[in-house]
């Protein structure tokens, strides 16, 4: 009885530490990509960056941060988004709650890593926009999917999206979301020479990372 209670008390404090938790992109198999003959291609702003957060599973900890948008372009046709591809400076990578230089860096540096995103390999990632669903009576947002290249591994994932097609350009709002960063092999343990405190380490940070999309085209 003392074992079934610790394990019922374990489990609702790992559920406390993630009750905020964005929801999971739905993540499978990379789709096929069609073009659209008649589509018009927008450019992205400059500027345009993702915003990320990644935090550790049993303790109230995190860290916040951005990374810059390369270059993309979105695809419309009759009034409507039909594809796009943004890409994404992976080396940008940067940690915005942390004021102590040193500590920002050490951080930074360990993201870029082979650890993490290995971006001496893997510079960029790109995502490439297969589908949009228009918005159904149930929720005010599209549904888009896409392919996520990241560390050389592609991924569909499927999330809402706040669209706005006009004259003007578009715009393009993905409220905060998350993916499993082992499924494009963003881990310790992945590495041959990884230690035993590696792999540990590696299970104490949340194998989630926050999005939070927000980029526009201007025509």
């Amino acid at each position: 009885m003392k074992k079934l209670a610790l394990m019922a008390a374990l489990g609702l404090f790992v559920a406390s530490c993630n009750s905020d938790k964005a929801a999971e992109a739905t993540t499978g198999e990379a789709q096929e990509v069609t073009a659209n003959g008649a589509a018009q291609s927008v450019a992205l702003d400059s500027g345009s960056n993702v915003s990320w957060r990644g935090f550790k599973t049993y303790v109230q900890s995190e860290h916040l941060g951005t990374v810059n948008v390369q270059e993309g372009t979105f695809e419309v046709a009759d009034g409507k988004l039909v594809g796009g591809t943004i890409t994404i400076d992976m080396n940008s990578i940067a940690c915005t709650d942390l004021e102590d230089e040193g500590k920002r860096g050490n951080l930074e540096g360990h993201l870029k890593s082979q650890d993490f995103f290995f971006v001496d390999s893997f510079p960029t990632a790109v995502f490439e926009i297969v589908e949009v669903l228009d918005p159904s009576e149930a929720t005010k947002y599209s549904t888009v999917t896409g392919n996520l290249t990241l560390r050389g591994t592609t991924n569909s994932i499927t999330f809402p999206a706040d669209v706005v097609v006009s004259e003007e350009g578009v715009k393009f709002m993905a409220p905060t979301f998350s993916i499993d960063r082992t499924l494009w092999g963003a881990k310790f343990h992945d590495r041959d020479d990884a230690t035993i405190a590696e792999s540990l380490k590696d299970d104490l940070i949340d194998h989630s990372i926050e999005l939070t999309i927000k980029v526009k085209a201007t025509n």
